[in-house]
């Protein structure tokens, strides 16, 4: 027994000992003639002429390598634009070492002829979040942003584009690290106006620190659009053309001395179709009642979108920044539905219904920054401003058919709605020394919500509508969130990095009805931690532990209690009077590099309080409708395993593994549903060089389950290839989506107090994509990042179409 110990002792030993001889290096570089950081330009380290390692340097200048053995050194910086410049020789000890300021001259040569290739993974692993690089995948070209997130390993997406991290859909999306009012409304809308093509990573945050907004109880969703940010004139233009979807996009921008002026913009033309048939089975005092109902629905919609941003570096230390988003909408579905009604086989009602259902809407969002940094490193103060404003038309008008398909009602509805949000924020960041950080801040969201509608009808099947104002109502809602935090950050080399913070958020409301529904105010305030440990272990192996609190505020898609009667036996709507959720999650986080192969592993537990969650009731004339309610407690635990690996030097793979237990009990309507879920990721792709390349994508969602009933599983796959011309300043790729199936199907199965009912439906996704882009300007030189506000505080509403 000793031996064994002894030689464990030995090898500890040993080990701590080249552990302990490894340093750090690190260094700053500045432009030699602007005195600016030099930003994201790629930094080597050379032993005997050879690369050992490699990194980027951040967006300040700087740069680290953290693990370096004993040795003798030359450091090398490059970038596009600018000299190669060594600094050297740099003898690695047993301290670490601070070299200083490296600085790079700019480059007066052409660079037609240079070459740069950056080996980002297509997905990484870093201390606080996933982040997967769109551009790196060429699987998702021709797609909106639906398809971007489908390949991401801890996010499900439905057919419907309606989102969820890790089993739960209270997420909040972000746009450039900002809300979007669009986003707030129907985050599966928002996304089919976002072309994959212009996405350039998307961050997956589960454990947000303090200084996120504490909103999103599963986490945060970041999606990070390409910016030209190169020196003169730059652009590209992607004419996208799909069986299912055109995207046309363009983007261009100028970058002359301090000034950056950039525009972009795109056009979605998409259709769909689909069918459910649908089976009910309601009691009414001693009758039972069979319903079954066919649904067609044939889908269309025209988005654009279209953005334009200046920024003005005043010096060195000083910079504005302005910016306008603009989008605008309209999507219609039209429905051809048979409903049977029978009591003891006898047909008690029957009908075709011819509807339409359209949402048109537009909107803008004004930003205004001010970045202030410091001579000290790592300081640095922002003020940021908002203002965001939305209208939306949401109508539907719908006629009812006897046998023998004579019209003998017919009835139209109409809501009009109006969002305003203000934003107010001011972030300091101050290091206490090399290794800590304290952040501190201070925010403020004004939001105003004005929701009118109206419905009538012609009940005897002409066009003489009259109006039902029982059914009518105006909804005035106002909402203020002010909040403050602290962040004190912590990483030693070698030892347990710390992240701990609060934030403290209050709420105030104030909601009127026109209809005589008393008005009703409420204010409440909750304190919100937030604790992170992370260690960087030998053998490239990271550990992160975190706990949070979240709470999860309803948005207007919720609050709105306006009832959507389109289909008169499927009714829908929202709740003003619904509370926030309160979720308390924990993380353990674990990775590992072996040569080309990276793992990670990530086990999460989550339990939501006060979940708001849709419940379904059938009445005594067999309408059910569908209203939110806080009647469960909602808790997931389980884990993530993903991996990415080179098979050979042409042929990579990536692929995850999510396996969760949901539990949905709700002591109100005294049930309890509870299973396991999984979703499976798998990618591939093989370079044949000379610029082609393809790739092959497929993922199965398990069924999910809801507080009555689940959600049937799904699987998805397609195939790309793609050829670089015109000397790589363009592409051209050709995919194709389920090519051996040409409709998706699933079952949902649903159980109430007094009805049972089921499903099935159908997506036709079979269809071609053919994705074309051109790139054009000079390039050279880089340029800062700027912060932006990031109001990631609202529960926001999954698609309706």
């Amino acid at each position: 027994m000793k031996a064994p110990l002894l030689t464990l002792a030995i090898l500890a030993v040993t080990m701590n000992i080249l552990f302990a001889q490894q340093v750090r290096i690190s260094g700053l570089l500045m432009d030699s003639t602007a005195n600016k950081p030099v930003e994201f330009a790629t930094v080597a380290l050379l032993k005997d002429g050879k690369i050992t390692e490699g990194v980027t340097a951040d967006a300040k200048g700087r740069f680290t390598f953290t693990k370096v053995a004993p040795g003798v050194y030359i450091v090398q910086a490059s970038l596009m634009g600018y000299t190669t410049k060594t600094f050297g020789p740099v003898h690695a000890d047993k301290e670490d070492i601070e070299i200083g300021v490296i600085k790079l001259t700019s480059a007066a040569q052409n660079l037609k002829e240079v070459t740069v290739s950056e080996q980002k993974a297509l997905f990484e692993e870093r201390s606080d979040r996933m982040v997967y690089n769109a551009e790196k995948d060429i699987s998702i070209k021709g797609g909106d942003a639906t398809d971007v997130l489908k390949k991401i390993p801890s996010i499900a997406v439905d057919i419907e584009g309606n989102v969820q991290l890790r089993g739960s859909g209270n997420i909040k999306v972000l746009i450039n690290n900002k809300p979007s009012n669009v986003v707030a409304r129907s985050v599966s809308e928002a996304l089919k106006q976002i072309p994959a093509d212009i996405i350039k990573q998307v961050e997956v945050i589960t454990s947000p620190s303090a200084k996120y907004d504490a909103e999103g109880t599963a986490g945060i969703i970041n999606i990070i659009t390409k910016k030209n940010t190169l020196k003169g004139t730059n652009g590209s233009v992607s004419p996208n053309f799909g069986q299912w979807n055109n995207w046309p996009n363009a983007s261009i921008s100028h970058r002359n001395k301090g000034l950056t002026l950039s525009a972009n913009g795109g056009f979605s033309n998409w259709k769909n179709k689909r069918y459910m048939q649908q089976y009910r089975t309601f009691s009414n005092a001693d009758s039972v009642t069979n319903q079954e109902q066919l649904q067609w629905v044939r889908g269309r919609g025209k988005n654009f979108y279209g953005s334009f941003n200046a920024d003005w570096d005043i010096d060195s230390l000083n910079r504005v920044g302005a910016g306008i988003n603009y989008y605008n909408g309209i999507n219609t579905n039209w429905f051809d539905i048979t409903f049977d009604e029978r009591r003891r086989g006898i047909s008690s009602q029957y009908f075709r219904r011819d509807m339409r259902r359209t949402y048109d809407w537009q909107g803008a969002t004004v930003n205004l920054d001010y970045t202030r940094l410091f001579k000290k490193p790592k300081r640095e103060l922002n003020l940021l401003m908002m203002y965001s404003f939305e209208g939306e038309d949401s109508d539907y008008d719908s006629d009812l058919m006897d046998r023998g398909n004579a019209v003998y009602y017919r009835e139209k509805s109409y809501n009009i709605s109006n969002n305003k949000e203000g934003t107010i924020q001011l972030d300091f960041t101050n290091p206490l020394d090399s290794i800590s950080t304290l952040e501190t801040g201070t925010k403020t969201i004004f939001r105003q919500i004005l929701s009118d509608y109206r419905i009538s009808s012609a009940i005897d099947g002409s066009d003489d509508f009259h109006d039902m104002p029982e059914q009518a109502n105006v909804f005035d809602y106002a909402q203020q969130v002010t909040a403050a935090y602290l962040v004190y950050n912590r990483t030693p080399k070698n030892k347990w990095g710390i992240n701990l913070g609060a934030r403290y958020e209050h709420t105030f409301i104030q909601a009127n009805f026109l209809n005589g529904t008393a008005a009703f105010s409420n204010n409440y305030g909750n304190l919100i931690p937030s604790v992170s440990l992370s260690r960087s272990l030998k053998k490239s192996q990271q550990l992160r532990v975190s706990y949070t609190q979240r709470i999860q505020r309803p948005q207007f898609f919720y609050l709105n209690p306006y009832v959507n009667q389109a289909d008169s036996k499927n009714q829908y709507g929202g709740n003003p009077y619904l509370k926030p959720e309160l979720t308390h999650s924990v993380e353990a986080n674990y990775s590992v590099s072996i040569k080309q192969t990276s793992i990670n592993a990530s086990f999460f537990l989550r339990q939501t309080n006060n979940a708001i969650e849709s419940i379904s009731n059938v009445d005594s004339s067999g309408v059910l409708k569908q209203i939110f309610q806080n009647v469960a407690e909602n808790s997931a635990y389980g884990v993530n395993l993903s991996a990415n690996t080179k098979l050979m030097k042409q042929w990579s793979v990536n692929g995850s593994l999510n396996v969760f237990y949901n539990v949905l009990e709700s002591a109100e309507l005294k049930t309890r549903n509870a299973d396991w879920m999984y979703r499976i990721n798998l990618n591939s792709t093989i370079d044949f060089g000379k610029g082609i390349k393809a790739q092959l994508f497929g993922f199965y969602n398990s069924k999910r389950v809801n507080i009555q009933g689940s959600y049937g599983g799904f699987g998805f796959y397609n195939i790309v290839l793609q050829k670089e011309i015109l000397k790589k300043k363009g592409t051209i790729g050709f995919g194709y989506d389920n090519p051996f199936n040409r409709r998706i199907r699933w079952k949902n199965e649903f159980v109430g107090a007094n009805f049972v009912q089921s499903q099935d439906v159908a997506m036709y996704r079979r269809g071609w994509r053919l994705n074309l882009k051109y790139e054009f300007g000079q390039v050279s030189g880089n340029q800062r990042q700027k912060k932006r506000i990031s109001n990631d505080d609202k529960k926001a509403g999954e698609g309706n179409n």
